[in-house]
């Protein structure tokens, strides 16, 4: 087609196999090889460990949290206590971890690592389906560096060190890029094609699970299939996205609505005590507004996980004068009556949006002897610059969504006015991370105030990622376009020069 580029003769499928194969090594090298690296816990892993039935190992806190990565826990005999449920996807992938360990071992400590080997799995999946689509589109050279730099983002150990915790992170970024990539397959599906269909709603599903911060995204997800209804012309695929869509949305709304009281509680005093408190120049008059006590002032920037607490976190006093008198409504309109102190919260999380790796959890195992809370360095070059290439401020996040969505707005007029409707929907699709990215930055704080701001915006810096990847790949394609086009024209040049020189040359002297 003119103005295109000639695709390369190396099939897509090679090339998407030579980057999951550097993909696995890169990862292989380092969960599943001495010294191991994982995350250490910041106090989260009992909720999701001691339904399925796991328990620490370890005796004292400082072993337990924050300082290493702990890889073996106890199986106890009865594991299931229905007094205690937490729903997420997460914890499918670890009954699924557990199922495997015991299938290979066979005895009463689960290793970390075999829900490692599922996260890689559905990951190295998500690399495979995503290079292979973007080598059926572009050149070879172009495929290839998208290739590159899909390795060199998402495998760097900043994001895969949480393959190996149970922290609901993963979980929300495999299943995120395999919801993209999937969903880039989506339009032109035909009759016979429903698995496909069929994958993305499993995904989208897992993914609107993960975590209770990710159901507002779910429910978009759910749009989105109801939006991709219309682009099948046969009735059975029809019904099938409508019926996916209703599956996704259900997913989402149960997956906020079965939220329980302890993780609300978390939430809601994080929000207030390094939220709403933090650096207040009146926090006794910013507790009146949100409806509780002045006293609770001096539990400002305390955390609920804190050894040595002035009051204990789940008292019968913080439940009835606490947790009781306010809720993210309250906190919403705080925020929205204190523009000032929203605008300084959204450029304190643009401040930590681009740190990766959570500055406060180790990522080696005691037993590897390094220092308490030592972070490896292993694979880590685009986590570790990432803090350094861009401006920490919510100025620039306004600027680069602004390129962003401007360049998506102009490909769907263009796509508009020439009937494309599979390209529209592909379009409306890779909106999505920016909106799920954004609503990261204001979630972190009305959620949690500034308690493990890293790792709050972790999924912010997943949706940063794949529009900073999209928008370099494109432009090394216009690159090499205009590059093609200069070459073209300078030997059509030296073919009429040398055409203009040898016909003079034939006439008779």
């Amino acid at each position: 087609m003119q103005g295109q580029l000639k695709r390369s003769v190396i099939h897509p499928s090679a090339i998407a196999a030579v980057a999951v194969i550097a993909a696995a090594l890169v990862i292989i090298g380092a969960l599943f090889v001495k010294p191991y690296i994982g995350m250490g816990d910041n106090g989260d892993f009992y909720r999701e460990i001691y339904n399925p039935g796991l328990y620490d190992l370890n005796n004292t806190y400082e072993d337990r949290h924050f300082n290493y990565f702990n890889r073996e826990y106890g199986i106890r005999e009865y594991p299931y206590d229905a007094g205690t449920t937490f729903i997420s996807s997460l914890s499918l992938f670890i009954r699924g971890a557990i199922g495997l360990d015991f299938l290979f071992t066979g005895d009463n400590v689960f290793d970390l690592r075999f829900l490692a080997v599922m996260y890689m799995l559905l990951f190295l999946g998500a690399i495979y389906l995503t290079v292979r689509q973007a080598a059926e589109r572009l050149p070879a050279i172009t495929a290839c560096v998208a290739a590159a730099l899909a390795i060199f983002i998402f495998a760097d150990t900043g994001y895969t060190a949480y393959f190996n915790s149970f922290y609901g992170e993963p979980a929300s970024f495999v299943a995120l890029l395999l919801t993209m990539a999937l969903m880039m397959r989506l339009p032109e599906l035909d009759k016979e094609s429903a698995g496909w269909l069929l994958g993305w709603v499993a995904a989208a599903s897992l993914f609107a699970a993960a975590k209770q911060q990710n159901a507002p995204a779910g429910i978009l997800l759910a749009l989105l299939g109801v939006r991709l209804s219309f682009l099948y012309g046969a009735v059975r695929m029809r019904r099938l996205a409508l019926a996916g869509s209703v599956v996704i949305l259900l997913v989402s709304v149960l997956t906020y609505l079965l939220m329980t009281d302890d993780i609300k509680h978390i939430n809601q005093y994080h929000a207030v005590t390094r939220g709403i408190l933090q650096n207040s120049l009146n926090p006794e008059r910013d507790l009146e507004e949100l409806g509780l006590d002045p006293k609770f002032s001096v539990l400002a920037g305390t955390t609920y996980y804190d050894k040595y607490k002035l009051e204990p976190v789940e008292s019968e006093m913080m439940q009835q004068e606490f947790y009781s008198q306010f809720g993210y409504l309250s906190i919403a309109r705080y925020y929205l009556l204190h523009a000032d102190r929203a605008l300084d919260k959204l450029n304190q999380a643009a401040s930590h949006a681009y740190y990766i790796r959570p500055e406060a959890m180790g990522n080696f195992e005691k037993s590897a002897g390094m220092e308490p809370g030592a972070q490896t360095d292993y694979f880590s070059v685009w986590s570790s610059v990432k803090p350094y290439l861009f401006p920490g401020s919510f100025r620039f996040i306004v600027l680069f969504y602004a390129i962003f969505y401007g360049g998506l707005a102009y490909f769907y007029a263009v796509a508009w006015r020439r009937g494309r409707k599979a390209d529209r929907f592909r379009l409306e699709a890779l909106a999505l991370p920016g909106l799920i990215g954004l609503s990261q930055l204001g979630v972190s704080f009305l959620g949690a105030g500034d308690a493990d701001l890293a790792k709050h915006l972790f999924l912010y810096d997943v949706c940063f990622d794949l529009m900073f990847g999209i928008i370099v790949v494109f432009a090394l394609y216009k690159l090499q376009l205009r590059l093609q086009s200069r070459w073209k024209k300078a030997g059509e040049m030296k073919w009429k020069r040398k055409s203009s020189t040898s016909g003079s040359s034939s006439l008779p002297s």
